[in-house]
């Protein structure tokens, strides 16, 4: 099997990319993202989404409320989109270890479903709740790393990941998975 990025979407950057669909948005940086889970590829590097039951269940309440005001039946085939892109490779965890220190709950299982599928990279927007002592962070507001004894965790802002995946970025080279 080929090397692929394994990547955790956090639900913002789902969520960005639903509101820029209902706004008639083209190509932002997060629809560019999700279509690159979607085709399960950037070019010729395969991508495998990383996401867990947790995190599908949250997104589905979070896209029936204001403002996205799906319907029940819009968030449930958005939610199964979602299952079906993670099924692409064993990449659909039932979550984490409930050991990491940070304090928002949802922030921690996300964090958690990222280790636990041993994703190369978090993406998320928040990126500033997701820093703690044990993970330096690299370049400011932008890009840390979570190391655990076996496994380095990349948590990067999504434009920054757009950046990588356009440059060809040595972060992104063989070594990396």
């Amino acid at each position: 099997m080929s090397k692929a990025l394994r990547l955790c979407l956090d639900l913002n950057v789902w969520c960005c990319a639903v509101l820029a669909d209902q706004k008639g948005r083209q190509r932002t940086g997060c629809q560019n993202l999700v279509e690159f889970v979607k085709d399960g590829k950037f070019y010729g590097l395969p991508i495998r989404l990383i996401v867990s039951w947790g995190m599908l269940n949250h997104l589905d309440n979070i896209l029936q409320k204001p403002p996205f005001l799906m319907t029940f039946d819009e968030s449930k085939c958005y939610i199964k989109g979602i299952f079906g892109y993670a099924l692409i490779g064993p990449t659909l965890t039932l979550g984490g270890t409930g050991l990491v220190p940070i304090q928002d709950e949802e922030d921690r299982h996300v964090l958690e479903t990222a280790i636990a599928g041993r994703a190369n990279i978090l993406a998320t927007f928040n990126y500033r709740d997701f820093l703690i002592s044990k993970n330096p962070e690299i370049i400011p507001n932008q890009y840390s790393i979570y190391e655990t004894p076996d496994h380095r965790l990349k948590i990067v802002h999504p434009f920054l990941l757009l950046d990588w995946l356009r440059q060809d970025s040595p972060l992104l080279n063989a070594e990396f998975f």
